[in-house]
């Protein structure tokens, strides 16, 4: 069973090492060089949980942290999505994802947005499988991965909302 909570500051290092295994998970897929930017990476989400617990609902099997999001802005927009690989297509990803999405409308926002890597086919398609669409396509510079990093935005109109 899927366990949806909302995160406590000792949750940190379990929600920074999930991230780190999704994120490498992506990048690998996409073809990137992971060596590279690793250090950056594993910085940027132990900063994160670290600072942003608060902002951060989890997804808990037997227990154990196999899933995170946020809404570091507390707006319309989910910044963070990452699921332990070993957990794809266990339905955590849709469990986390709508309880997101229920809290992006409680706060009186009519749709909700957010960005994924263009590369990643996988992502793309599980998110327009739960009624997303690509509304831009761009090239962001990241400051914690120095890099640019070629990003999707998609959008969800929120059927609650007038």
């Amino acid at each position: 069973m899927i366990e949806i909570r909302n995160a406590v500051a000792q949750d940190a290092q379990q929600i920074a090492r999930v991230g780190i295994l999704a994120w490498e998970n992506i990048i690998a897929s996409c073809g990137g060089d992971i060596a590279k930017i690793r250090d950056n990476a594993h910085a940027t989400y132990q900063d994160f949980s670290a600072n942003y617990w608060d902002r951060i609902l989890i997804a808990c099997v037997n227990g154990a942290i196999v899933g995170w999001g946020a809404r570091e802005e507390l707006v319309f927009k989910i910044s963070y999505l990452w699921i332990d690989p070993e957990h794809h297509r266990k339905s955590v990803g849709t469990a986390l994802l709508e309880a997101l999405e229920r809290d992006v409308e409680a706060d009186g926002f009519g749709y909700v947005e957010l960005e994924t890597h263009a590369r990643s086919a996988s992502a793309i398609a599980f998110f327009k499988n739960s009624g997303y669409r690509i509304i831009s396509n761009s090239l962001k510079y990241s400051t914690s991965l120095q890099q640019d990093i070629e990003k999707v935005t998609m959008r969800k109109e929120l059927a609650g909302i007038v």
